[in-house]
């Protein structure tokens, strides 16, 4: 198994509060989060929008995952916060290599990029709670470890 799906596993354990969580340093970044918010990790993806049927050139962004977004900086330096708790439909797919995020605005989001694992579990999580951890079928890979 990868270190990054091994480091989505472990996320699955601290959002489960089965294990200490690592402390993610947010000011460094300059990032400030909503009280009570809880940063989980940094990673490294590609962020495209869905217009017109078609999914636009992807855009490197960073990212912070917490418990309750997504914040990321694109390369062109915007800030964007995906939030987990305003999504119509979330889809994560591990083995093709994304997470989409829709809000039902009619502009899809797709994250994509090795550390998709990381995203996903934390959209569960956020979304289905512990039980979806075990459950939701887009985590059975991690739950196998393969």
């Amino acid at each position: 198994m990868s270190e990054i799906h091994e480091d989505a596993r472990h996320l699955a354990l601290e959002a489960a509060g089965l294990v200490p969580s690592p402390v993610v340093d947010v000011m460094r970044r300059g990032i400030v989060l909503e009280t009570g918010e809880r940063a989980w990790r940094e990673v490294g993806v590609e962020l495209r929008h869905r217009v017109e049927g078609e999914w636009c050139a992807a855009m490197p962004a960073t990212g912070l995952v917490t418990d309750r977004r997504v914040l990321l900086r694109t390369s062109a330096g915007n800030c964007i916060s995906l939030w987990w708790g305003t999504l119509v439909r979330f889809e994560p797919a591990l083995s093709r290599g994304y997470v989409i995020f829709d809000y039902g605005d009619g502009v899809p989001r797709l994250l994509s990029g090795g550390q998709v694992p990381v995203v996903a579990v934390a959209g569960v999580m956020a979304l289905y709670g512990v039980a979806g951890l075990t459950e939701h079928p887009a985590l059975e890979r991690l739950r196998a470890g393969s």
